[in-house]
């Protein structure tokens, strides 16, 4: 999986340093800029330990908070439910499963993955999805998911990615 990262970020977050070392006000929006770019490398790496090397257990010590609030309801609430249930998906039910983030979106303590989750590998088609995370200290504090199975075929020529 490719880490995300865009030049720019550093130099405004190098300038915000500058300025607050100078003792001039640092804008708020290069917090917030600085604050997303860290939550999204974090949610990055939960979706590689997780889904792609499937140490479930490994993802959830590394990157998630002591709370955690799962709005899937598919799976239980809290971090000893949502291990159990991705430890054993992970495990029996897709074992050779892979995720590729096409896209990311974050603010503030918000992060959204645009996922293709490849199920079964050598498939063309699996699923679409969105997660969306909240973070609190640079931790995985809330989760809520959106899925969609890519179809065989689409009313349109448009990729869902």
């Amino acid at each position: 999986m490719k880490a995300l990262h865009k030049p720019g970020l550093l130099s405004l977050w190098c300038l915000g340093a500058a300025l607050s070392a100078a003792g001039c006000a640092v804008p708020g929006a290069v917090i917030r800029a600085e604050v997303a770019h860290t939550n999204t490398q974090t949610v990055l790496a939960f979706e590689e330990t997780v889904f792609n090397k499937h140490q479930v257990k490994e993802g959830f010590e590394r990157y998630v908070g002591p709370s955690y609030k799962q709005h899937d309801p598919l799976l239980a609430d809290g971090r000893d439910g949502a291990i159990k249930a991705l430890s054993y998906v992970m495990s029996k039910v897709f074992p050779n499963s892979r995720v590729v983030v096409k896209h990311t979106v974050a603010q503030d303590d918000l992060v959204a993955a645009h996922v293709f989750w490849n199920q079964k590998p050598g498939e063309t088609r699996g699923v679409a999805m969105v997660d969306i995370y909240r973070l609190e200290n640079g931790k995985i504090v809330e989760h809520w998911g959106v899925v969609q199975d890519v179809p065989e075929k689409a009313a349109n020529d448009n990729s869902m990615f």
